[in-house]
């Protein structure tokens, strides 16, 4: 009996012993999945076992949080969590699943949000373009990207903190912030909202006017854009990330160890390296601090889906 009642602490304290599985809610060569390799790749050589991307798209993420949610509770399949998760929840209540049905293991990296135009737009400024929506938000196209992304939500807290009637702005679909970005450059749309990555060779070269981008701290491919904070408007803050997660029933003893490898991953100069080439920097946040950042984040989403009516 001693020793059946002692093999699951035993296991848990020998983790890992073999291969990890951290599973991407989309498809591969996205922002969430580059910044999941990064991760995957640092992880392997910490922990000393292959941590293995595995992509899994469709249903708007369902698919990939249901079935870690449904995994075996024993830190072999992982969540390559992010904001989405959290902002699909705000949108579509009756999910098979709860923001808060998984262990939260740390967040690892985030991005910022950039807003922009194109270069024949007549608005120069963030404040000239938030006058030109609140005049006439009937007339004011805006990239979206289904509702579900942080790009979206970002977006609306821009309008929302700028008094925009959100209900009365055009929404033109796009599949990608890579697509709003280029429709923002030939004056299809008014704005488009996304990664700096997204915006970052079309800024460069000209035919796109990055506005600001949110947060306290300037992007470092983009130092020449200021940041929301900078323009007066703090408030206007979500950021994208990614981190990783696991089934609601992993141990404290499987989560700690993962985070524990995570937080010294964080801090090696190679991987912020790496990081930073894909337009996010380290921003790490273990187990309760964590949960609770996203809680928060999801109220936050909530509240702005509310403004669509």
């Amino acid at each position: 009996m001693l020793a059946t009642a002692c093999a699951p602490a035993n296991t848990a304290a020998n983790y890992p012993t073999k291969a990890i599985e951290m599973v991407v809610p989309f498809n591969a060569g996205g922002a969430t999945d580059i910044a999941a390799r990064v991760i995957s790749e640092a992880a392997s050589d910490d922990l000393g076992v292959p941590v293995n991307v595995v992509n899994k798209p469709g249903a708007n993420q369902v698919t990939a949080v249901d079935s870690v949610n449904r995994a075996a509770p024993d830190g072999y399949t992982l969540l390559a969590d992010g904001a989405g998760s959290s902002s699909l929840q705000a949108l579509a209540p009756n999910l098979p699943y709860k923001w808060e049905d998984r262990k939260f293991v740390a967040r690892i990296l985030s991005g910022s949000h950039v807003y922009a135009v194109g270069k024949d737009s007549p608005s120069k400024t963030l404040d000239e373009l938030m006058t030109k929506a609140k005049a006439n938000p009937g007339g004011f196209k805006v990239a979206w990207l289904g509702g579900s992304s942080t790009s979206d939500f970002a977006l609306l807290q821009l309008l929302v903190a700028n008094e925009v009637d959100v209900s009365a702005i055009q929404r033109v679909p796009f599949r990608s912030s890579g697509e709003g970005m280029i429709a923002a450059a030939a004056n299809d749309v008014d704005i488009a909202v996304g990664g700096a990555s997204a915006a970052f060779s079309l800024h460069s070269s000209g035919d796109l006017n990055v506005l600001a981008s949110t947060g306290k701290v300037r992007e470092t491919k983009l130092p020449d854009v200021k940041t929301t904070t900078e323009l007066g408007q703090p408030d206007v803050n979500i950021l994208y990330w990614v981190g990783v997660s696991g089934a609601p029933k992993l141990p404290d003893t499987v989560a700690e160890k993962l985070a524990a490898s995570l937080t010294k991953i964080s801090e090696n100069e190679d991987f912020k390296k790496k990081a930073d080439g894909v337009a996010m920097t380290v921003d790490i946040a273990t187990g309760e601090e964590f949960a609770n950042d996203v809680k928060a984040e999801a109220e936050t989403f909530k509240a702005l889906a509310a403004e669509l009516g």
